[in-house]
């Protein structure tokens, strides 16, 4: 009898120790401190050889200890195909790192929240980098998910990713090597707009076009430069065409801040810089209209390597949900040899050397 009750003794003894090491073979163990809501946590983060997951090739185990919450979360965190998902410290905050690279290269930051002894996320911080090179930086806000073992078994990462009809933009956006006389000028690339605010990059020159850029945001008579290195343009929703709500910035201390109309156009009216956005043509020919759509047609047309000032954008977001193209058409001045003044207007293809002519059609 008591060597019966020995046995059965020893089988819980064991059980429990293996509740509490869930991996015998840890690797890759990264242990992490965290003063969250005024309590400290410890955040531990490993690689588990032994493979327990159909969805991880390699799967891993993310602990959490702290005030009122001991945790041991399962298939959270680990490599799936070309999917790679682990714990990090973002802006000085423990956040989750996604990496994707089965198409344009992705990667996105998801800032970790502890509320009613649970790990939960709401933001997500997504950098792409598009097949035409571009850098693409959007966020997006949502409803507080709680994270719990299996998260990520069903795409649960995935999932926290809206729809970016901005992506239309970006895609499309293609400046090819040019003439001598524009290989080191300054020139803006369109990248969105907020009702009646215009966003642009700005370029050096071609040879940084794609790394190295400031952000400009404009109204019809000014122009904003932002210093800050890290902008995500804040996405609001996955249905709506008129999805871009703000900037979030996030400062040299790493403290994100969300600014929206109100508070951009704030900074815009204390500026004191006049708006200037100018690019060149980059196609062949480019007809100049009266109004903006193909219905007012003129004699007149531009040529490539035309340089011009943009005073204006109509952005037609609806058309995106329907083509593959944007509908974009600027409002730009050019001066002639005689140095005279046209004010026209002319499709978005005008600035893509990859468009054919008809690509708005």
């Amino acid at each position: 009898m008591q060597k019966i009750i020995w046995l059965i003794f020893t089988l819980i003894i064991s059980t429990v120790c293996y509740a509490k090491q869930p991996c015998s073979n840890k690797t890759s163990l990264r242990n992490y401190h965290f003063n969250l809501n005024a309590q400290s946590y410890k955040f531990t983060s490993y690689f588990c050889d032994e493979k327990e997951s159909e969805v991880f090739i390699k799967p891993g185990i993310l602990e959490v200890h702290g005030k009122n919450i001991n945790k041991s979360l399962k298939k959270v965190i680990g490599i799936r195909g070309m999917v790679y998902i682990n714990f990090f410290r973002w802006n000085n905050k423990p956040a989750f790192y996604y990496s994707n690279t089965a198409s344009d290269d992705t990667e996105a930051y998801i800032p970790i929240i502890i509320k009613n002894n649970n790990l939960m996320v709401d933001c997500i911080y997504i950098n792409q980098q598009l097949k035409n090179y571009l850098a693409t930086s959007h966020s997006y806000c949502g409803e507080p998910q709680i994270v719990a073992d299996g998260f990520d078994d069903d795409d649960g990462f995935e999932n926290l990713f809206p729809d970016f009809y901005l992506d239309g933009v970006f895609y499309y956006i293609f400046f090819s090597k040019t003439n001598h006389y524009l290989s080191n000028k300054e020139f803006d690339v369109f990248i969105g707009k907020l009702d009646d605010i215009s966003f642009y990059r700005r370029y050096s020159s071609i040879n940084d076009y794609a790394f190295k850029y400031k952000v400009i945001m404009a109204n019809k008579d000014k122009e904003y430069h932002f210093k800050e290195s890290q902008i995500y343009q804040r996405m609001a929703s996955r249905e709506s065409a008129e999805s871009f709500i703000g900037l979030d910035i996030i400062d040299s201390k790493g403290k994100i801040t969300f600014y929206d109309k109100t508070a951009l156009a704030k900074r815009l009216d204390k500026s004191t810089i006049k708006r200037n956005i100018k690019s060149y043509i980059q196609q062949e020919k480019v007809p100049l209209y009266d109004e903006p759509n193909d219905s007012h047609p003129t004699d007149m047309y531009l040529v490539k390597n035309d340089f011009v000032k943009i005073l204006d954008v109509i952005w037609n977001k609806e058309k995106l949900k329907k083509s593959e193209y944007p509908d974009i058409w600027y409002k730009v001045s050019y001066k002639n040899k005689e140095q005279d003044e046209i004010v026209k207007w002319i499709e978005g293809v005008a600035f893509n050397s990859m468009w054919g002519t008809n690509a708005t059609e």
